[in-house]
């Protein structure tokens, strides 16, 4: 199975999607290779692009708070609730002067993190919750939110629960991602790609690294055509 991040990773920085990318997931999945999406975006975002890019793999959503593998009708898992990070930003906001604890859009929908903006002070943030009764809670920052999570909760663990119904192991899946929340997906999977444009740590992790200008969908085109081009 091929496990692909969706911001930064499918996306470019303004959130386009490559128009080429429909077309490579389709040949993939008719070649007998299905395709999951592991985002930290929420079930509505993924799954909707999953039903228009036609592909066939689970959704691992919100770092791996929440896995439906919905082509199959499997009940929605939530790996955490996200109560407790709600609770814990809107403190940190009487903490941090200017720190807006309504976060990001999407959390509208979220069901087992909550997020706040690129932009608010990460180190502060950290601080304050490593003195704090939510001192526990995980702080993830990538290029596009601060994820603040209950512990244990990352895409590694959301991808060993979506796949074990299916009976694949995940030494037989690639995972492509471009931010630091990707990191356990990449120590889950037996094969890592980090795209050109890829946190310097996520490289430095990936068992390949695209070149420069293979950023976004690109690379992620790149590396199907090297998968198509395997002998069977």
């Amino acid at each position: 199975m091929l496990i692909c991040d969706i911001d930064g990773t499918l996306t470019d920085e303004h959130y386009g999607i490559h128009p080429g990318l429909p077309e490579a997931f389709r040949r993939l999945e008719a070649a007998g290779v299905p395709v999951a999406l592991a985002t930290g975006n929420v079930r509505p975002v993924a799954w909707a692009l999953s039903r228009h890019l036609g592909l066939t793999g689970p959704l691992i959503c919100e770092n791996g708070g929440v896995v439906w593998d919905w082509r199959r009708g499997e009940d929605v898992y939530h790996l955490a609730d996200g109560t407790r990070a709600r609770m814990a930003c809107e403190w940190l906001a009487s903490r941090i002067q200017g720190l807006d604890s309504a976060g990001i859009s999407s959390n509208a929908w979220r069901e087992s993190e909550w997020c706040l903006y690129t932009q608010e002070d990460n180190e502060a943030i950290e601080k304050e919750l490593a003195l704090s009764e939510w001192n526990d809670l995980e702080v993830v920052r990538t290029g596009f939110a601060i994820h603040v999570n209950e512990p244990g909760m990352d895409k590694g663990a959301g991808i060993l629960h979506a796949l074990s119904p299916l009976g694949i192991d995940p030494a037989d899946c690639i995972g492509v991602g471009d931010s630091p929340n990707d990191l356990p997906m990449f120590a889950t999977v037996g094969w890592s790609v980090a795209v050109g444009s890829a946190f310097p740590e996520v490289k430095a992790a990936a068992s390949a690294v695209a070149r420069d200008e293979l950023i976004g969908g690109h690379a992620v085109i790149a590396l199907i055509e090297e998968i198509l081009s395997l002998p069977e």
